[in-house]
């Protein structure tokens, strides 16, 4: 309601706008008990009918300017005719205009209360207006209605390439009708101009988890925190990288939209990733490329266990622990065996090497490169028994004045089928063949192998030996091929013997 100057300023625009027009807005505050329109910045289809109708009843009252001075002599202007309260919802504004009435009638008779009529006093004096009128009117406005309302929506957490994020909150602009309509009416009792919906408490539903909840922003913490580790992995001729764009995927999402580490599928997902990692990896067993001596690039049969092998239960271990403590390294793999050297230098076999071709019964001994020494040999014989076995191995020992020993004697503890003392023992198969002397024999090379070989490891002259010996050092590769073709006769008869007695436990002691 207007006071003090504003109440002279609208005398003064009654005097001047609303005269004139006297007789048929009285007509309307009479007859109708409630003047008013609705139009919001949400642009609802009532608010332009009754716009319209508005503008109608402008022209007709223009029409009829000739009776407007009758009608002014009898019109008693009251503060009620301009008011204006403006409700402002979240979707949306509405005007509720001209409520009011002065019917002095209305109080002479008592029946306020009984016709449904609401009493605001002011010091002008006491106006009404009818409630279900104002209760239709606001029950119009289309921010009231059930199909334009959207709930609230809580904040959540979201998956997103490589981290989690909150994603905010939204209002929505669902409402407690009966709550929004009670502060309308207190506003109109009160005789406000304004009424923001907004900021009265209990009228819009509001969602039960925002973004600055703290449970929200400690899962946030915890997730971000299981995926921040990030390893990348030194292999031979590349490298790749665990880090969270790929453990954020380990992660489950509940029934409830949240997420979680479950262990069984985090610690199945670690082993599917060192199993993958060393089936690219691992080249023991595996055919390889090698460069021969006066031959060129040839194919060495993956039947050695020269290569890289990952140990995929000490990987998955250490892996564990730092994802569990988010490290950032750069690491190899835990391996059971390695290479010399990287894919690009010799095809993993690197300058310092031996190499024995049993077709041509000739070694070579590679250092820095470059062949610093080669012999003839006598390899196995060549049957099913004792042929030297072919791939790519490497020198798992060195020992001098060492005793060779053939197949135990069933039955009969410390008694072999021959024992062999030999000065320079070079293992390179865990099944017992090497190089060693073999004083034994004046002649080394040709095709004495094939009849008349070893029991599979590779005979050299005692020189020989020594300077192989002394040139190699223990793990380092040796290529075993065969360079031409060959038969396998079958495996001779069992030689019955009553062995050679050698206590090894003894000679040790």
């Amino acid at each position: 309601m207007s006071r003090g100057s504003k109440k002279n300023h609208r005398n003064r625009l009654f005097r001047k706008v609303v005269l004139p027009l006297a007789c048929l807005a009285a007509a309307t505050l009479v007859a109708g008990g409630l003047f008013a329109i609705s139009r919001g910045i949400s642009g609802s289809t009532q608010g332009k009918a009754q716009s319209a109708e508005a503008d109608a009843a402008a022209l007709s009252i223009s029409a009829q300017k000739s009776d407007s001075a009758e009608a002014a002599a009898t019109l008693n202007h009251t503060p009620g005719e301009d008011y204006t309260l403006t409700v402002k919802f979240r979707n949306g504004q509405e005007k509720i205009q001209g409520i009011f009435t002065d019917h002095t009638d209305m109080e002479n008779n008592g029946s306020t209360e009984e016709a449904g009529w609401q009493t605001v006093s002011t010091p002008e004096g006491n106006f009404y207006y009818k409630e279900a009128d104002l209760t239709n009117l606001v029950n119009g406005f289309s921010e009231m209605q059930d199909g334009n309302m959207t709930q609230p929506v809580n904040a959540y957490i979201e998956k997103s390439d490589n981290s989690f994020q909150i994603v905010p909150e939204k209002e929505g602009t669902a409402l407690n009708k009966d709550a929004a309509l009670q502060a309308v009416e207190d506003a109109v009792s009160r005789d406000q101009t304004e009424l923001d919906l907004t900021s009265v408490s209990g009228v819009y539903n509001n969602p039960g988890i925002t973004s600055s909840d703290a449970s929200l922003n400690r899962q946030l913490a915890a997730l971000n925190n299981t995926i921040c580790a990030s390893i990348t992995y030194t292999l031979p001729g590349t490298t790749q990288t665990l880090d969270g764009s790929t453990t954020i995927n380990w992660l489950t999402q509940n029934a409830d939209g949240t997420w979680t580490r479950d262990d069984a599928v985090w610690n199945q997902h670690i082993a599917d990733y060192v199993a993958q990692m060393a089936e690219n990896t691992d080249t023991i067993n595996k055919d390889k490329t090698f460069h021969a001596t006066g031959i060129g690039d040839i194919k060495v049969r993956g039947t050695g266990y020269y290569g890289y092998e990952v140990n995929q239960d000490a990987e998955i271990a250490e892996l564990t622990d730092e994802l569990d403590s988010g490290t950032v390294t750069t690491r190899q793999p835990v391996y059971t065996f390695t290479e010399a050297s990287t894919p690009d230098d010799n095809y993993g076999f690197g300058q310092n090497y031996v190499e024995a071709d049993l077709s041509r019964q000739h070694i070579w001994v590679y250092v820095n490169g470059q062949v610093a020494y080669e012999t003839d040999c006598v390899s196995g014989t060549m049957n099913e028994s004792y042929y030297t076995p072919d791939g790519a191995f490497i020198i798992l020992n060195k020992e001098q004045n060492a005793t060779l020993l053939g197949d135990q004697i069933a039955g009969k503890e410390n008694y072999y089928t021959y024992t062999q003392p030999v000065s320079y023992w070079m293992p390179f198969t865990y099944s017992g063949c090497g190089m060693h002397d073999a004083v034994w024999r004046s002649s080394f090379g040709g095709d004495i192998y094939i009849a008349n070989g070893s029991h599979g490891c590779l005979n050299l002259s005692l020189d020989a030996a020594a300077h192989i010996y002394n040139l190699i050092s223990v793990r380092e590769p040796m290529v075993v091929y065969y360079s031409e073709g060959y038969t396998l006769a079958p495996a001779p008869a069992p030689v019955q013997t009553e062995g050679v007695y050698y206590n090894r436990n003894a000679q040790n002691a």
